[in-house]
């Protein structure tokens, strides 16, 4: 069904108020924009429905739960309402970064700080879930770190019924409990293992277990690396924990918040719009027809929430390498050793079978050993290494002695390592042309999401000169210019074994294209997200170099923009030809 509405294009007004500027994303016909409120003149969040679709009644009761959640750390309900042509709901803009995009440029969060934003959301989770109400579809992209350091949730039950899932289903609870688990996984280790999509890079698997974190990351604490394990590994088959055991293993690990993060110096416009509702006392709710009021607050008082989480940077002294990266830790005395008694209880490793037998509640679980952080760290692998380093000294004094005792003139003691028997050192691989590539056409906004699908394996065919797979032909561009069609259209290389990925040549029919390259361990099926590894425009021949050769088994070709044929916009990709070296 397409969109019979007016509301599709950068610069037309919604319900004579809201003036649509960015289109963000789109999911069967449904669209996310950011908008202009024109009475309050603040940017708002909107979701736009025709109608006439079959989610617009699933998409107006997920706003009305949403808003009778009222709870600081969601993005509020502000307006909704379904007339003849559209279903729409506005929700307050968030300014800030999504947890996934500060992975992405940061790397993985200190522990503390990690399990700080899960906790946000398990507490969030325990309040919606006693109303009979869920996410839906949470993930990194789905928590903001707003400007003022604090934890909100973008979309909740909204972007589920956009995507056709009912959010107020047990199944969705469960599915949110997980995906909380998840949220601190992709926190400590940059990798997402929650059962939502996600585009950050999926976590490692052994035999389809996920990895346990201290697997992936150094240094992660031992409750946290239990946890993980207990709902996204070894105890994945059994049942999730409840939200509310959740948040209580992280709010226990996690302490009291100490200070804010990326706090801003003065508060500007933007940010007090984003700054929390004053507590209210709980009024009757306004009824309405079709239409929620502005105030959801009004529907139940806020909840008291922590003011601050803890900092992003750690300042303790250093620890053991390996040992748990807690902030405010200071080793102390080996004669002062904590008893065990002050020992925090953990979920337990696997091999304690502590969560065999039924639910877990905290109470009766294993006290997990902790390492002894009074030992100095490496003391055996270094007592290796010096025995091993001793070993290669003899045997290079020995090689360089039997050349000049042979008169092997190769050698001398400027440069001892060329008293290899006249051998040369192996020089280091250079890129070649990667073999056996596949390639599956990505049109994340189509529908159905594909682009000519029968030509696609024509771009990696080997022949430069034969045929081409070609988009459709649009009457619009594509990319993040404003009326844009579409953010963009994609080309998936599955590289079959991971490659440190070094450039892509084209073969084009016209130009420019305009194309961004992404590198990553599995197949895309949205909108990529995050930094390109490169971007560039290439005529009818061109390459794409990329910086840092970054690893993975699968690139994609994000194509932003087509070149202008008769009648409109459409490329012609006659080869594609991706340079790499293997990963060993």
């Amino acid at each position: 069904m397409g969109l019979d509405m007016e509301f599709t294009q950068s610069g037309d007004v919604l319900a004579g108020r809201y003036q649509l500027t960015d289109l963000l994303t789109e999911s069967r016909e449904g669209r996310f924009w950011r908008a202009q409120d024109a009475v309050l003149g603040r940017p708002v969040a909107v979701h736009v429905l025709d109608a006439r679709d079959e989610r617009a009644p699933r998409l107006m009761a997920a706003a009305r739960n949403s808003a009778a959640i009222g709870d600081p750390r969601m993005l509020r309900v502000l307006d909704a309402a379904q007339t003849d042509q559209v279903a729409y709901v506005v929700n307050e803009w968030g300014a800030g970064s999504s947890l996934e995009h500060a992975l992405a440029a940061g790397g993985p969060l200190p522990p503390q700080q990690a399990a700080w934003i899960a906790s946000e959301v398990a507490d969030l989770l325990v309040l919606a879930h006693e109303q009979g109400h869920a996410h839906g579809r949470l993930n990194p992209e789905a928590v903001l770190l707003d400007d003022l350091g604090a934890v909100r949730v973008i979309g909740f039950g909204v972007d589920a019924a956009l995507h056709g899932i009912d959010p107020d289903t047990r199944d969705s609870q469960r599915r949110d409990r997980v995906d909380a688990v998840g949220v601190l996984y992709a926190a400590l280790t940059g990798k997402w293992a929650g059962e939502t999509l996600s585009s950050m890079p999926p976590a490692p698997r052994d035999h389809g277990q996920v990895l346990r974190p201290r697997q992936v990351r150094a240094g992660v604490p031992r409750p946290l690396d239990d946890l993980c394990d207990r709902v996204l590994g070894s105890g994945a088959a059994m049942a999730p924990l409840s939200a509310a055991e959740l948040h209580s293993t992280l709010a226990g690990f996690s302490g009291e918040p100490a200070a804010p993060v990326n706090r801003p110096s003065s508060v500007d416009e933007d940010t007090q719009a984003m700054a929390p509702p004053p507590k209210m006392e709980p009024t009757e709710a306004p009824a309405g027809a079709n239409a929620i009021g502005v105030a959801p607050d009004v529907v139940r008082p806020q909840r008291q929430r922590p003011s601050s989480p803890p900092p992003m940077q750690d300042p303790t002294p250093s620890k053991p390498l390996f040992a748990d990266e807690t902030p405010g830790y200071t080793p102390a005395p080996r004669t002062a050793r904590p008893q065990p008694a002050a020992r925090r209880p953990v979920a337990p490793d696997a091999s304690y079978n502590g969560w065999q037998g039924g639910a877990w509640t905290g109470a009766n679980v294993p006290i997990a050993e902790e390492p002894d952080y009074n030992r100095k760290p490496g003391g055996s692998w270094l007592r290796v290494a010096m025995g091993v380093a001793l070993v290669v000294m003899v045997l290079i004094a020995g090689t360089i002695a039997w050349n000049l005792v042979n008169g092997d003139p190769k050698t001398s003691t400027e440069n001892p390592s060329a008293g290899n028997n006249g051998g040369d050192n192996t020089a280091a691989a250079k890129p070649a042309p990667i073999k056996g590539i596949t390639a599956k056409d990505l049109d994340p906004h189509g529908d159905p999401p594909t682009e000519t699908p029968d030509l696609v394996d024509l771009v990696v065919d080997g022949d430069a000169n034969g045929l081409a797979w070609r988009t459709q032909r649009y009457n619009d561009q594509i990319g993040d210019r404003p009326r844009s069609l579409k953010p963009g259209i994609g080309l998936v290389l599955n590289l079959k074994d991971e490659y440190a990925v070094d450039s892509l040549k084209f073969n084009m029919i016209g130009e420019p294209t305009d194309i961004e390259v992404y590198v990553g361990d599995s197949p895309w099926t949205d909108d990529p997200s995050g930094a390109p590894a490169a971007k560039g425009s290439v005529g009818t021949n061109g390459e794409i170099k990329l910086d840092d050769a970054p690893e993975g088994s699968y690139a994609l070709v994000w194509m932003t923009g087509l070149p202008q044929v008769d009648g409109g916009y459409r490329t012609e990709v006659k080869e594609v030809q991706v340079l790499g070296t293997p990963v060993s």
